[in-house]
């Protein structure tokens, strides 16, 4: 992907979160829509799916709680489903007559992931575009999660320099992609109290923010769990000067300096702040909210003899650096 006449082409500066945009979802070069292959071993990420059934099986016992609550059998809404490794271990943990009773809806922006979606599924699962044709086929009652979804969306970049918050972006000199700031509205964020720190850099999930927004009038009923990588605010960025903002490319961890020259071809991901997602949770009146760790969401059903699942709930490791965020909603 040839970067430099489009950042030329917008007054020679365009935003991390355009930079994302693009190279991840472009309709002609963006990662998603275009050369991703696969995810795991093979790929160039794994996630918690791609390693073992321990989050199908707890995903699946929390479906039949929301469904007792609810007082029905809720559809599933998996979004974000990669290669669709989740929605086929919770189908083995369904079971057969299990599987045939339930209805399993995914969205996904990308398109060629999509088309993986399918044919992985096969009559198993439907899969959308949107959220919204989801929670309309489902009538707004539904079971709704997603595992590493907030990191994949497009993040805002701020540096603290001189007693003020710049945008970071991207600009180009002398033929080169260079980092550059810029003085931008900001955003709501938690991290821009905490961290006003000479030379802090902080990444806002913004688009996710708004795109979450969009489609809560049309869910009446329900469980919505996420889960993904980073933490609560107070601690997101000790240690971090520079920010989480990083790349992936056949399981090798990329700079961001080293992006611009991989875009389209590797994962762009940051870490995501859960106070920011509390937050947005918090405004929806009546819900009742639940924060927890990977571990002690996973740990009763981790078997002892599965290096993945011992992997999977592992403190310090993906058991602390994962965390979950559990919505209900009831029927008023």
């Amino acid at each position: 992907m040839n970067l430099a006449p489009h950042i030329l082409a917008h007054g020679n500066w365009i935003s991390t979160e355009e930079f994302m945009e693009l190279a991840l979802y472009d309709d002609l070069g963006g990662y998603y829509n275009s050369n991703i292959t696969n995810i795991g071993f093979r790929g160039d990420f794994s996630t918690t799916a791609t390693m073992s059934d321990l989050l199908a099986r707890r995903l699946v016992q929390q479906w039949k709680q929301a469904c007792d609550a609810a007082g029905c059998r809720l559809p599933f809404i998996e979004i974000g489903g990669g290669n669709g490794d989740l929605a086929m271990g919770i189908a083995r943990t369904l079971g057969f007559f299990g599987r045939m009773q339930a209805r399993y809806y995914m969205v996904d922006r990308a398109r060629a992931l999509r088309s993986l979606q399918q044919m992985v599924g096969g009559n198993f699962v439907r899969v959308y575009p949107e959220m919204e044709a989801a929670l309309k086929h489902a009538r707004g009652r539904a079971f709704i999660f997603c595992n590493e979804l907030p990191d994949a969306f497009p993040a805002r970049q701020f540096v603290y320099q001189k007693q003020e918050w710049l945008e970071l972006g991207f600009a180009v000199e002398e033929g080169r992609i260079i980092r550059a700031a810029a003085r931008r509205p900001l955003p709501a964020s938690s991290a821009f109290t905490r961290w006003a720190k000479e030379g802090q850099i902080i990444e806002v999930h913004e688009s996710y923010h708004k795109w979450y927004a969009n489609w809560q009038q049309h869910w009446h009923c329900g469980c919505f769990v996420t889960i993904d990588y980073g933490e609560l605010n107070e601690t997101l960025y000790h240690r971090r000067p520079q920010g989480t903002l990083r790349g992936y490319k056949a399981h090798q961890l990329l700079s961001v300096e080293e992006l611009p020259a991989l875009a389209g071809h590797c994962d762009i991901t940051a870490d995501v702040n859960f106070t920011d997602l509390q937050e947005l949770a918090k405004r929806c009146v009546g819900d009742v909210i639940q924060y927890t760790s990977q571990h002690d969401y996973l740990k009763a059903l981790a078997d002892p003899a599965s290096a993945a699942d011992r992997h999977l709930i592992a403190v310090p490791g993906a058991g602390d650096h994962f965390n979950v965020l559990i919505q209900q909603r009831f029927d008023a």
